[in-house]
């Protein structure tokens, strides 16, 4: 019995040590706050740490703690976290369907910065009193602040399924100097080698740099930096309003800024010089970019969205319901590399400002698979396409359908495609003043759209639902996302019910499926607020 007692109490201790050591690794979430303290627990408001870990600046028990799949950690709003305390590196994520998340309490803010609810933020400038420009951990205005191969970013993730939701990431500079070693690795946040990475509804302004310094090599910087294998397939950035108008904006040289990011959706892109320039091939959808203007690197060819590359996913992009308009310089869409397939529908181009600011105009490079363009609206373009003279061809289908061209001679060319299978049927074209006489205008709720069921787009299109992308529905462009300040929150937000096409009978031409309800203008939105992410 003694030795079967003993035997009992041994069990139970091993048991119990078992027990708290998994405890180790439950799930847990951690509040951090500028009036924290890293060696508190962070698991209360009461007692939060000061930083995230992984920040630069994270000691004691947050700079200790190592994520584990389903830990949150909830930053205050209204708080604000300078330079010293970056990059923040993400080296340790979560598992499939459980991520690691980092958000927010729209209950839990700092009282003493703002009446209500905001966003946390991360500030590039070391303290609240200067406004000296500084790369992110750097020493002094042109300081190299590039810390452990992270480059000059707000975030480094280099552990996959991470969400990260609702910050404020405000003052991003840079040198672009060739002799830098922060050279083409500046923006606001990087994923290198990862997958699984949501960013959502975040909000990046007022970014600069130090005068433009010629070199040989061509001195880009990407806002977003996605870099592998495994090439973040599955990663998007959604709900994110990135604006700098406040700091520059118009036809002159633009500080550089390109969005990398594999899938993006939903989101605003202003006063940059390259908006979206995906390398991994996915979708993009529902964003809106305007006021596009020239590189700081003459060499450079700033573009709206341009597809880089088609790298992953099957080297296949959907680009649909995008508005593209008043932008001073860059292609409104350059696609077509290698082994890549192009679905382009729904998305209108508009108010090209000057000389050298683009419509539709392919392809890239080289020989691409096929492209499908349909039910797009392209305004003051010299057509719906155009070809871009780089004298390549398609390796197998080209197709132009259902797109509505309005422009000064009402020409609704495809340019010269040279496909084995080339499509092209239903295209509209109308002169601009046929267009405004008809009701086709920029200051209607969904631009350049048809206003009354004998419009001159309507049933003047195809049926084009057989052969639609599978897994996307054949609803027009009626869902348009803006930029909007609700409860003092700066955010993309999205209105407008998509109108749903036929699944016989004729399509409308254009991005727009005339419908009675659509006509008119939506309510406009009422009692959103930051959710809990």
């Amino acid at each position: 019995m003694k030795r079967f007692g003993s035997m009992l109490f041994t069990s139970t201790l091993v048991l119990l040590a078992t027990f708290f050591v998994a405890q180790s690794t439950f799930a847990t979430t951690y509040y951090i706050a500028t009036s924290g303290s890293d060696s508190n627990d962070g698991t209360t408001k009461n007692t939060p740490w000061l930083h995230v870990p992984g920040m630069a600046t994270a000691t004691g028990t947050a700079g200790s703690h190592s994520a584990v799949a389903g830990d949150v950690f909830i930053l205050r709003g209204c708080d604000v976290w300078f330079n010293a305390s970056f990059p923040l590196v993400l080296s340790h994520g979560g598992a499939s369907g459980n991520p690691v998340t980092i958000g927010v309490d729209q209950t839990w803010f700092n009282s003493g910065s703002c009446s209500v609810w905001n966003r946390p933020i991360f500030d590039a400038h070391t303290s609240a009193s200067s406004s000296t420009p500084m790369e992110i951990n750097g020493s002094g205005g042109q300081a190299t602040g590039c810390v452990g191969g992270d480059g000059n970013y707000f975030i480094a993730f280099h552990a996959s399924n991470i969400t990260l939701s609702w910050i404020e990431m405000r003052n991003l500079y840079w040198a672009n100097d060739a002799q830098n070693s922060c050279w083409a690795g500046n923006g606001w946040w990087r994923a290198s080698s990862v997958d699984n990475i949501t960013v959502s509804h975040t909000y990046e302004h007022n970014w600069s740099m130090h005068a433009y310094q010629a070199n040989t090599f061509g001195d880009v910087d990407i806002a977003v930096w996605v870099d592998g294998p495994p090439n973040c397939p599955h990663c998007r950035l959604d709900y994110n309003v990135a604006d700098n108008c406040a700091t520059t904006h118009g036809t002159g040289t633009l500080v550089g800024g390109s969005l990398s990011f594999v899938n993006t959706t939903h989101s605003i892109f202003k006063c940059m010089s390259n908006a979206i320039k995906p390398i991994f091939a996915g979708e993009i959808g529902w964003n809106e970019v305007t006021q596009n203007g020239e590189s700081p690197d003459p060499t450079v060819h700033d573009n709206v969205i341009e597809t880089v590359d088609a790298q992953g996913n099957g080297g296949i992009y959907y680009i649909h319901d995008n508005r593209l308009h008043d932008y001073f310089s860059g292609e409104g869409l350059q696609i077509g590399n290698p082994g890549e397939t192009d679905y382009v529908w729904n998305n209108t181009w508009s108010g090209l400002l000057q000389v050298g600011a683009n419509g539709p105009q392919v392809p890239q490079s080289e020989t691409p698979v096929s492209m499908f363009f349909w039910n797009n609206t392209v305004v003051d373009w010299s057509g719906c396409i155009q070809d871009a003279s780089h004298g390549y061809s398609w390796s197998s289908t080209f197709k132009s359908q259902n797109n509505l061209c309005i422009n000064s001679s009402g020409s609704s060319s495809s340019g010269s495609p040279s496909a084995p299978t080339k499509t092209i049927s239903n295209n509209f074209g109308m002169t601009d003043s046929a267009a405004t006489t008809a009701g086709y205008t920029a200051g209607q709720v969904r631009p350049f759209s048809p206003t009354s069921g004998t419009s001159p787009s309507v049933g003047a299109g195809t049926n084009l639902a057989s052969v639609w992308p599978a897994g996307f529905p054949t609803s027009d462009a009626s869902l348009i996302c803006t930029e909007q300040t609700v409860n003092t929150v700066v955010q993309a937000v999205c209105t407008g019910t998509p109108v749903t096409r036929p699944a016989s009978g004729a399509w409308d031409v254009g991005a727009y499926q005339f419908s009675t309800a659509s006509t008119s203008k939506p309510n406009p939105p009422t009692g959103l607020k930051a959710t809990v992410q």
